[in-house]
């Protein structure tokens, strides 16, 4: 799966915060970098075009707690903005991972539906839905019937000791068309979640 292929400006080599965990000595698929967070827990592949904010509340790293927030640099030509968050938590039980699945479904899920697999070692809860704001009212409602527009996902290492929760907005901004085209994006999404490892 490739997304933004050779980008001759990549905000993520070009921001100094940014490029400062990405080791571009280690491969990857062409569209990502290799990237090593800063407690030193966990490694992914980071996505080209994208740039990590770096003030808190967008980014705390503790040595039980990680919070990032990648944002694409601009929007697409269908008025498409990128958004990911990517938090880790470590010192975790069988209990407290239960409970964060349950408030990753109600929050990003519809319907609580997510499938499930193991991609060795690791576990992975993942789905999609498209959510809509109506005024005050936020509309869930299957992928299957409107293109997904938000990704979402909880990694969690074969002990239940440790998990990177993710998740992936694509905003509409503007009175754009907003066309998504579901295959990239789920494609881009499958191959983010795998290649996180827990050190």
């Amino acid at each position: 799966m490739v997304r933004g292929i050779g980008q001759p400006n990549d905000i993520a080599l070009s921001d100094r915060f940014t490029s400062s965990f990405l080791q571009e000595d280690i491969q990857t698929d062409e569209g990502f970098h290799f990237f090593e967070s800063q407690n030193g827990h966990y490694s992914m592949w980071y996505p080209e075009g994208f740039y990590l904010q770096g003030e808190p509340p967008a980014y705390i790293s503790k040595d039980h707690y990680e919070l990032l927030n990648l944002y694409e640099d601009g929007t697409d030509s269908n008025g498409i903005e990128r958004h990911i968050q990517v938090r880790y938590s470590g010192g975790l039980t069988p209990q407290i991972i239960k409970t964060d699945l349950s408030l990753l479904l109600d929050d990003l899920a519809y319907n609580n539906k997510y499938i499930e697999l193991t991609h060795d070692p690791n576990k992975i809860y993942y789905g999609s839905s498209h959510k809509k704001i109506d005024g005050t009212e936020v509309i869930t409602s299957s992928p299957s019937k409107h293109e997904a527009n938000q990704y979402f996902s909880l990694v969690v290492n074969r002990d239940d000791t440790k998990s990177v929760t993710t998740s992936y907005r694509l905003n509409c901004i503007g009175q754009t068309t907003c066309k998504i085209n579901t295959a990239i994006e789920k494609s881009f999404f499958d191959t983010f979640i795998t290649q996180i490892q827990f050190q």
